[in-house]
C-alpha cells in the first residue's frame, strides 16, 4: 500500500531477492598457493627481467617470451585454484602438483648441467617442490571436506 510522504506518495516495491554470491572456502594453504602463483605470473608479465633476476636468472641470457609463457601458466593455475568450487579444488590442485613436479625435475636437471645458480635453484626447482607439497595439502584437505 502506498504511504504519503513529504516528497509525494511512496510506492512500495516487491521485496528483492538476495543476490547469491559464491565464495569458495579458502584454507590458508590454498590462499597462499593461489596468491603466490598470481604474483609470480603478474611479475613475469609486467616486469619479466626483474622477475628473472629475482629467481636468480640473468635476463640478458634468458628469453623473455619463455618467461611470459611461464607467467601466463602461473596466472591460469592461480585463477583456477582461487575460483574453483569446493568440488573442483582437489583436481585443480592436482594439476598444479603435476606441473610443479615437472618444473622441479627440469630445474634440478638444469642445475646438474651447471645452468642454474644457487639462488635460481632455491627459488626455482626447490620452490616448485614447496608448491608440490602445498598442492598435495590443498588437495587432501579439499578431498577430506568433500567426504
Amino acid at each position: 500500500m502506498a504511504q504519503p510522504t513529504r516528497e509525494g506518495t511512496k510506492v512500495e516495491s516487491k521485496p528483492k531477492r538476495p543476490i547469491m554470491v559464491y565464495v569458495p572456502l579458502m584454507t590458508p594453504a590454498r590462499t597462499f598457493l593461489g596468491v603466490t602463483r598470481a604474483l609470480i605470473g603478474i611479475g613475469s608479465w609486467i616486469a619479466p627481467d626483474q622477475t628473472a633476476r629475482l629467481f636468480g636468472i640473468d635476463p640478458t641470457r634468458s628469453d623473455r617470451f619463455i618467461g611470459r609463457l611461464f607467467g601466463a601458466r602461473e596466472l591460469a593455475l592461480a585463477g583456477a585454484l582461487l575460483v574453483a568450487p569446493d568440488s573442483a579444488v582437489a583436481p585443480v590442485a592436482a594439476v598444479g602438483v603435476t606441473v610443479d613436479a615437472a618444473d622441479a625435475v627440469a630445474g634440478f636437471d638444469e642445475r646438474r648441467r651447471g645452468n642454474l645458480s644457487t639462488q635460481a635453484t632455491v627459488l626455482g626447482p626447490a620452490g616448485a617442490l614447496l608448491f608440490v607439497a602445498l598442492g598435495v595439502l590443498v588437495a587432501r584437505k579439499a578431498s577430506a571436506s568433500a567426504a
